[in-house]
């Protein structure tokens, strides 16, 4: 079951309450499992677009969609080997957005190989995480000389089979 409850045009500053230009639209959304009776989610929104009985679950949807994608992708970037943080880089001017930037065509590739590639998959087979994933990458730099993508891979997955041609 569903409960919802909102406001609109509450103040975002409580200094302000009359005249506020700062006023937003909150709502809330707890759904709850009958048979056991507890709350199984809750979380608040707030929003520009006014909130109305007809509007609020798909307000709702809409928000845990947005948490879904920072969830699923962001803290992949955060927490698996990209060491992409909130305070990433104290440069003087855009080191942080230069090391972002640096970081998602990163992602992307791995994103891409991960589809399409078979050598890369099994190599990431045994790695639960990326950054394990990248020390056995440097390790297999290290120790030996790679003359082919295949032959990197093959030789980063511990010689699984008969080595390529």
């Amino acid at each position: 079951m569903y409960r919802c409850r909102w406001v609109n045009g509450a103040p975002l500053r409580y200094e302000e309450r009359e005249h506020d230009e700062l006023a937003v639209n909150y709502f809330e959304m707890s759904i709850w499992n009958e048979e056991k009776g507890k709350r199984t989610f809750f979380n608040s929104w707030v929003t520009n677009k006014e909130v109305t009985a007809e509007n609020v679950k798909h307000l709702a949807d809409c928000g845990r969609a947005r948490w879904k994608i920072e969830n699923e992708h962001n803290n992949v970037l955060k927490n698996h080997g990209y060491n992409l943080k909130h305070n990433f880089g104290h440069g003087e001017n855009h080191a942080s957005e230069v090391f972002c930037l640096l970081n998602l065509p990163a992602f992307l590739f791995h994103t891409i190989l991960g589809c399409c590639d078979e050598d890369y998959r099994r190599t990431m087979a045994g790695e639960r995480r990326l950054d394990g994933f990248f020390n056995i990458q440097r390790t297999a730099l290290r120790l030996a000389p790679h003359w082919s993508w295949r032959d990197f891979m093959w030789y980063a997955t511990g010689y699984d089979g008969e080595p390529p041609e």
